[in-house]
């Protein structure tokens, strides 16, 4: 099969057109990827986020199931929506599915059902840490894991499952903890930056809440996000934004990646606010433009300007301590819960259409899927099979 791969002993993305297709597991199910999107995460995996990567990259998709492995061990089996019986009969050959990322492949179980999804230890994770992705034509994963697409999602939309139940874990977190007055702020223009935007605007409206504040550098992608927000640009290191915004929001999403979002985030998040974390990078920084570099001529690209510093632990930990402001982190979430919202969101639906900037097909576009989507303004690159 054809398959996108990235190895950190050559920290190059290339297309594999001989590699083998996978076989499922135990308790495990072969699908056939219909079509894959592009994440942040990728792009931060090709910048060495995860040391010794060696796979194939990706774990946002949509495809059908084909073939199954062999029964699931006796201990997890029954442990999911009518998996007692092997094949599941909630996913016959044919069904159009999406899956959660977090594989539970110690079978490990506790009362905490959040945990045992998002942390259960000796955990592989889609296309992340010690499973191949899903940028390839086939892959596998628990049967624990897949969720039957609505009939009427196209494919292009399911794609979006997995980062649409990230925004969805914020309300599954309990926050904004009170909705129906809290002022909320999203700081982050890009694609999940979007959807958490859409995700919480939704929630908070639902309860009768002030309008969410949408904080980005681009007026026209923070318009596709629908209902009735605060839209505000942001220019330079977000200083500005800061003065005029500063401490009056119970809680602020962090969700540009950006070093400066958290100083933003900080500054906007009154005391005993709370500041949520949606973005992992990695911890590899590109190198600084040589000293002496010739500044550009007018119409010729040339090295960018050397960032700001970025802000230090003690800067930031003096914050949250003085100011006693809570700092969470935010992953995987609920794809029952992103599904449902795609089915029954017209809005939501029109805003995952519109940020989709490409469709490649990846036997010709290979690695140049990763490359569109790293070029700056581009949304969401989905790669079909």
């Amino acid at each position: 099969m054809n398959a996108l791969t990235f190895s950190t002993a050559e920290m190059t993305p290339k297309l594999d057109k001989d590699r083998p297709v996978p076989k499922p597991g135990p308790g495990e199910v072969l699908i056939k990827v219909s079509r894959a999107g592009v994440c942040s995460t990728d792009l931060e995996i090709i910048r060495g986020y995860v040391p010794g990567y060696n796979g194939v990259l990706g774990h946002e998709f949509v495809g059908t199931v084909v073939a199954y492995g062999p029964p699931p061990p006796a201990a997890a089996a029954g442990s999911g929506p009518d998996t007692g019986s092997w094949p599941p009969a909630r996913t016959p050959l044919g069904t159009r599915v999406v899956g959660e990322i977090n594989c539970n492949d110690a079978h490990y179980t506790c009362a905490d059902a959040i945990f045992q999804r998002n942390h259960a230890p000796g955990r592989s994770v889609l296309g992340i840490i010690g499973r191949d992705g899903c940028l390839a034509e086939f892959l596998t994963l628990p049967a624990l894991n897949l969720h039957v697409v609505p009939p009427g999602l196209s494919d292009a939309e399911a794609v979006f499952a997995e980062p649409l139940a990230a925004a969805c874990r914020i309300p599954e977190q309990g926050l904004p903890r009170q909705p129906g007055g809290d002022r909320v702020a999203v700081i982050g223009d890009g694609k999940l930056g979007l959807l958490t935007a859409a995700v919480l605007s939704r929630h908070i409206t639902a309860a009768g809440g002030p309008p969410l504040t949408l904080v980005g550098r681009h007026a026209a992608k923070m318009a596709l996000v629908p209902g009735n927000l605060d839209r505000v640009v942001s220019e330079g290191d977000g200083a500005a934004v800061a003065d005029r915004l500063g401490g009056q929001f119970g809680l602020v999403v962090e969700a540009s990646g950006s070093a400066h979002g958290i100083r933003t985030a900080l500054a906007l998040c009154r005391p005993l606010g709370t500041v949520l974390l949606k973005s992992t990078v990695s911890t590899l920084q590109p190198p600084a433009p040589a000293a002496g570099a010739a500044a550009p001529q007018q119409g010729q690209q040339g090295p960018a300007a050397a960032p700001a510093p970025a802000p230090t632990w003690a800067e930031l930990a003096n914050d949250i301590v003085v100011n006693e402001k809570v700092l969470v982190g935010s992953r995987c979430g609920p794809f029952d819960a992103a599904l449902r919202l795609m089915a029954e969101d017209a809005g939501v639906r029109g805003l995952l259409r519109a940020m989709v900037a490409a469709e490649l097909p990846l036997r010709e576009a290979g690695a140049t899927a990763l490359e569109r989507a790293a070029s700056k303004g581009t949304l969401k690159v989905q790669v079909v099979m």
